[in-house]
């Protein structure tokens, strides 16, 4: 008889062992490296206890995926309630190592059909989230109205998405030309939409003053 997968808090432990290990592999040696040997040795733990919490492999990258989507949620809504939500958004959009991950399972969901489906039900349920809220802070924002900016959501979130992913991917190949111009440009709306530049945190300050 087939003993019934655990639960509780030891459980819990190990599930998130092999996420990180599977984390970890995905960012540092792509999909390559993301086998069932890799994991468990990247987690500490035998294989067998690998199957033991996860039936596939799929249902362990699902539990990666699911993941890497709460904690892109949790960030929108932190952006969301800070000064400068849109110059937030576009960082998020922006970061290389989350444009890596995003990249890896893409490539990944080609191949594995439970695995797309999740990814493009969030990415459709993420990206209307964040219509909704450039849409709203648009129409907030003085000196817009009747541009047909305030109205542009849609159009501009797709815009910062596909513009911030390109940066991402050529800059990894070398390629850098007409970047700095992009990203001027960016700096230059987000500046006449009010959205300054954070200052420095104590922390940051405290690392940036410390001798290297």
């Amino acid at each position: 008889m087939t003993q019934p997968r655990r639960m509780g808090v030891e459980g819990s432990l190990m599930r998130g062992r092999f996420i990180d290990a599977a984390e970890a592999l995905l960012r540092d040696e792509g999909l390559l490296g993301l086998t069932a040997r890799q994991v468990a040795s990247r987690a500490g733990l035998k294989t067998q206890l690998l199957y033991y919490y996860y039936r596939t492999m799929d249902d362990l990258i699902l539990a990666l995926v699911r993941r890497v989507n709460e904690r892109r949620v949790a960030r929108f809504h932190e952006i969301m309630a800070s000064p400068n939500p849109l110059r937030g958004l576009w960082a998020l959009n922006s970061d290389p190592s989350g444009a890596v991950m995003s990249s890896e399972l893409s490539s990944m969901a080609s191949h594995r059909e439970a695995i797309r489906t999740e990814i493009v039900r969030f990415a459709q349920q993420f990206r209307a989230m964040q219509i909704e809220a450039v849409t709203r802070l648009l129409a907030e924002r003085q000196g817009f109205e009747g541009s047909g900016f305030e109205k542009s959501g849609a159009g501009i979130v797709m815009i910062a998405v596909a513009l911030a992913r390109a940066i991402v991917t050529e800059s990894a190949l070398g390629l850098t030309e007409g970047h700095s111009e992009a990203l001027a440009i960016v700096e230059a709306m987000l500046d006449r939409l009010g959205e300054t530049v954070p200052a420095p945190s104590e922390s940051d300050a405290r690392v940036l003053s410390e001798p290297g």
